[in-house]
């Protein structure tokens, strides 16, 4: 197997503070590696460093000859913005060979999902998950070698993870990722290389295991570190007796043998076992409980699409202009609810409602709080966050406390005391996420709702929270794309389908979903709609057996467990699917 990329020595600093020193990557023809660190550890610099846009501070890149490298980074190029979908991704074809090669690109488009009516629209106006397949796309159009991907998942919903994981999983050429997705990894890589010290710790194993090995390795660390010590304190111990005894009884031979024993410590000293000072981070939630029946209650409401009416989002049943409508949402001390659901489908608006109706619950009475309930919110776009405050300044607003107290947090979140008069503005996402764990922490509320909690944490961030969500056995409702965020702390699950919210059993069926098209009811009509994206005879039959597939599964089950609106769904898009093929399938 060749080296495509060796880089080797490489040390490089952010300023005054090193990232990372002497640290070697290779990787190799048919390599699919995950790289992994906490925020700010420097995994976009190292990725920099091997695409060649950066140069090190020190080390060398050795690159295979002919070596054809695409770098897919987290945010689209501004040039790009005002062309349409096809000729930015045509505009990646060599030029002699453009003309004839288009059709690459309309294969390519399709298999990413995109209907062909949306090929002229311009980049500008797609959504993040949409520029991102672009991205993707215009890295492999043609056949690279290898491919650099920065945290390619970002913000994206399950249907287009879904789709870069089928991708990425066929692919032929070398891949090196960077995600917090920990159910991405391990489904598309079989390689591990954590950054963290400022060196690289290397595992052939996916993501999951390579975890659990660096966790032993640290344990096994962490003992040889403590018998090391003992060890010291005792040469030292006698070193220093053996001292005191040759200057009382004037004894050379004794201040020789304590001289050899401090010489034997300090090189035990310099050789000690290193072990990992983590990331830093402390994400630990202090909740208050309620001995309540229940926190929240919602019947008979509908949630209006954004941009409707007069009422935050809220209207009584039967408004043509519903996103989402629900007979019955209780939720009780202690649930910790999953709100699932494609993009699109409602989830944040139903969140957005909820918080409206709770700042006007004196007047409002179409959602029951409980008069205990105190809401901790944490928005996907850290919209609570006024960007020309301070971290000081947004502590005195979102919380009660004193200086002492605010300053005393900002330390135990990670932020030194030099930086408290920083804007929010200049923060990162990561430092922004960490701010608004603060104040929730400092308003200490009984009831969390989390829209997308995970999108600026890493994963050793997303861990911690997890223990921590489940070590204070919060009430919680939540959104999240990471799955195993989900499967971790969700013990109720609710989801938004066809425009209803419905509580389900667990979210595998929702997983399982492939994400190529999806049925939902309109609200005008009622009738069902096929968002489709199948093109080709191939494709339509596959999709046909998949559905006779689920069909059959569904009914299959006992009457309580099966799910009649979804197979009316499938059953239709049977119908459609079969119009298009045409008689000649008969």
């Amino acid at each position: 197997m060749s080296i495509l990329l060796h880089a080797q020595g490489l040390s490089h600093a952010a300023g005054t503070r090193p990232l990372f020193r002497d640290v070697d990557v290779s990787i190799n023809e048919g390599d699919r590696i995950a790289l992994v660190g906490h925020n700010g550890c420097g995994k976009s610099t190292l990725l920099s460093l091997l695409d060649g846009t950066v140069m090190p501070d020190k080390g060398e890149m050795v690159r295979a000859r002919g070596l054809v490298l695409e770098t897919v980074e987290q945010f689209i190029s501004e040039q790009l913005l005002h062309d349409t979908l096809f000729d930015a991704l045509a505009r990646k074809l060599p030029a002699d060979a453009r003309y004839t090669s288009e059709y690459q690109a309309e294969r390519l488009l399709a298999s990413l999902g995109f209907r062909e009516d949306e090929w002229q629209h311009q980049v500008r106006d797609l959504s993040g998950g949409q520029q991102n397949r672009l991205m993707f796309a215009r890295a492999v159009i043609n056949s690279p070698d290898l491919i650099l991907f920065d945290e390619p998942t970002n913000h994206l919903d399950l249907r287009t993870l879904m789709i870069f994981e089928d991708h990425l999983q066929q692919m032929d050429c070398a891949f090196l990722v960077i995600s917090h997705d920990r159910e991405f990894l391990d489904a598309v890589t079989d390689r591990t290389l954590f950054l963290r010290d400022q060196q690289i710790y290397s595992f052939a194993m996916p993501f999951s295991r390579a975890q659990q090995a660096l966790a032993e390795h640290d344990v096994a660390a962490a003992r040889a570190r403590d018998a090391e010590e003992k060890k010291l304190h005792q040469l030292r111990e006698s070193a220093r007796r053996l001292a005191l005894w040759g200057k009382v009884y004037d004894n050379k031979k004794l201040a020789r043998k304590a001289k050899t024993m401090e010489k034997r410590a300090e090189k035990l000293e310099a050789d000690k076992t290193f072990v990992t000072s983590g990331s830093g981070l402390d994400l630990k939630l202090d909740v208050a409980h309620s001995r309540a029946r229940q926190m929240m209650r919602i019947e008979h409401q509908d949630i209006l699409a954004p941009g409707h009416g007069e009422h935050q989002g809220i209207l009584s049943p039967g408004s043509h202009q519903t996103l989402v409508h629900i007979d019955d949402f209780l939720i009780r001390p202690g649930d910790r609810a999953a709100l699932l659901g494609h993009n699109g489908v409602g989830k944040t608006t139903l969140i957005k409602a909820i918080m409206a109706a709770y700042q006007q619950r004196e007047q409002q009475h179409l959602i029951n709080f409980n008069p205990q309930c105190r809401i901790g919110y944490y928005d996907q776009e850290l919209e609570n966050l006024t960007p020309d405050h301070s971290m000081l300044e947004t502590l005195r607003q979102l919380c009660s406390g004193t200086e002492a107290i605010y300053r005393s947090e900002l330390i135990r979140a990670g932020f030194a005391y030099a930086d408290h008069d920083k804007t929010v503005a200049v923060l990162s996402g990561g430092e922004r996420a960490r701010l608004m764990f603060s104040v929730i922490r400092l308003n200490q509320p009984n009831f969390l709702i989390l829209d997308e909690p995970t999108n600026h944490i890493d994963i050793e961030g997303r861990q911690e929270l997890e223990e921590q969500l489940l070590a204070a056995n919060a009430t919680i409702l939540m959104t999240s794309h990471d799955r195993r965020f989900i499967d971790t702390v969700a013990d109720s699950f609710w989801r938004i389908d066809q425009g209803q919210l419905r509580q389900v059993d667990d979210p595998d069926d929702f997983y399982a979903s492939d994400g190529r098209t999806s049925t939902v009811v309109s609200a005008a009509t009622g009738t069902s709609e096929t968002s489709p994206a199948i093109t080709g005879e191939d494709d339509l039959l596959e999709r046909i057996i998949e559905l006779e597939r689920l069909l059959s599964e569904d009914r299959a089950r006992k009457p309580k467990f099966q799910k009649p609106a979804r197979q009316a769904a499938w059953e239709e898009e049977l119908i459609q699917l079969s119009r298009q093929l045409g008689p000649s399938t008969d």
